[in-house]
């Protein structure tokens, strides 16, 4: 397929070119700013074009496999349905984070692992609307999982591994006082004593050894799988993940100051962008927006709720006055980045795949209206008050 977009605002990594063009060939972007050419032509009438979002941390697989408890969904079924979702919101590139710590939703346990991975690789095999990869979450408390996870890890396309530790008492968790209001508001009818207890256990729950962790590591680097560390909450941990697990990522450091820390130290640093949605941490951690002002937070996700990936991007553009295309970069560019799938996608450019939106920002809230995986375009809203793009044919 050959064609071209026209009337474009094209935001590129460093700039937005007004009113421009840009032609795909063969799933590539082969021109920008050139002639417009090929068999087809596509009137953006004035909206932006951004590279597609590419979300590295999102459970929210989760929560569509078993939207309630005990109701597990078909999980081909489940992915298909998922990624209609995902396109819609300007996901091109999903990287679906399935946690293996004890208890639980089924997915969480791993009851459900072994359909969902392979049911994730297949997809790229098949007809889909976006790039799917797998993104393993290894809780260090959940020793009886190690001997599945190397299994993971050695026979399945894994692209992202991350140590998280939800134990009380440290990372997103360390405010007892939080986690103590948090237990009472789950089970109102426990005593004090009880709540104490429930803690103490929690906190007394063993962790995976240090050199047990560095194997699991050193096997994942020797994979070529990038490894994250999850909920940093101070510089020594940070020198640890860095220079004995390999990690080139810290997820949702806690503090601005840690936040600092891991990008001085060249680690790629991951907020929510529910985060930036709602003002502040549900966990009363580090604001993501305040970590983007600051320059410490240099990546986005959905985390846990999709549609705020593009929101995000609007809202740091619109409420902070940051630059369009810096506000973009978090969700495309520096995520591709962090994962090293930066040479194929991530951002406009002559070579790379056209994993393209077209955005409306004139509504409110801003809407994608097009949706382009590998030049092919998969999706198109309409919307009352938005004209469709004009799609005319070259004579």
């Amino acid at each position: 397929m050959h064609y071209s977009i026209v009337n474009a605002n094209i935001v590129l990594p460093n700039e937005i070119i007004k009113d421009a063009s840009l032609t795909i060939e063969n799933g590539c972007i082969t021109d920008i700013c050139g002639s417009a050419r090929g068999d087809t032509f596509i009137d953006a009438e004035g909206m932006y074009l951004l590279p597609g979002i590419i979300d590295i941390h999102s459970d929210h697989i989760e929560q569509v496999i078993e939207p309630r408890t005990g109701a597990v969904m078909d999980v081909s079924l489940a992915l298909h349905e998922q990624e209609k979702q995902l396109v819609n919101n300007g996901i091109t590139s999903m990287y679906h984070s399935l946690s293996l710590w004890r208890g639980g939703t089924k997915a969480a346990r791993g009851e459900v692992f072994p359909e969902l991975i392979e049911s994730i690789t297949n997809l790229n095999n098949s007809e889909c609307l976006i790039s799917h990869f797998l993104h393993i979450r290894f809780d260090i408390t959940n020793f009886d999982a190690i001997p599945g996870l190397m299994e993971i890890l050695e026979d399945t396309h894994v692209s992202l591994l991350s140590f998280m530790d939800h134990t009380p008492g440290q990372g997103q968790y360390r405010d007892l006082d939080r986690q103590k209001a948090n237990l009472l508001r789950n089970n109102p009818t426990m005593s004090d004593e009880e709540i104490e207890e429930r803690l103490r256990q929690r906190m007394e729950t063993p962790k995976i050894p240090k050199e047990e962790l560095e194997k699991i590591a050193d096997f994942a680097k020797s994979k070529g799988i990038s490894i994250a560390s999850h909920d940093d909450d101070s510089v020594d941990k940070i020198d640890f993940v860095k220079d004995s697990l390999h990690a080139t990522i810290s997820e949702f450091p806690v503090e601005l100051e840690v936040a600092r820390y891991a990008k001085e130290a060249g680690l790629a640093t991951l907020g929510g962008a529910p985060n930036v949605m709602l003002g502040k941490s549900t966990s009363g951690n580090l604001s993501a927006s305040e970590g983007v002002v600051d320059g410490s937070i240099t990546t986005l996700c959905s985390d846990y709720y999709p549609p705020a990936m593009l929101q995000a991007v609007f809202k740091l553009h619109m409420q902070f006055g940051l630059p369009l295309h810096d506000c973009v970069n978090l969700v495309t560019l520096a995520p591709a980045k962090a994962v090293g799938i930066d040479t194929r996608t991530g951002s406009i450019e002559i070579g790379k795949a056209a994993d393209l939106i077209l955005v409306d920002e004139n509504c409110k809230p801003p809407r994608l209206v097009t949706a382009i995986t590998n030049g092919n375009i998969v999706s198109t809203l309409k919307y009352s008050q938005i004209s469709l793009p004009r799609i005319a044919r070259s004579m």
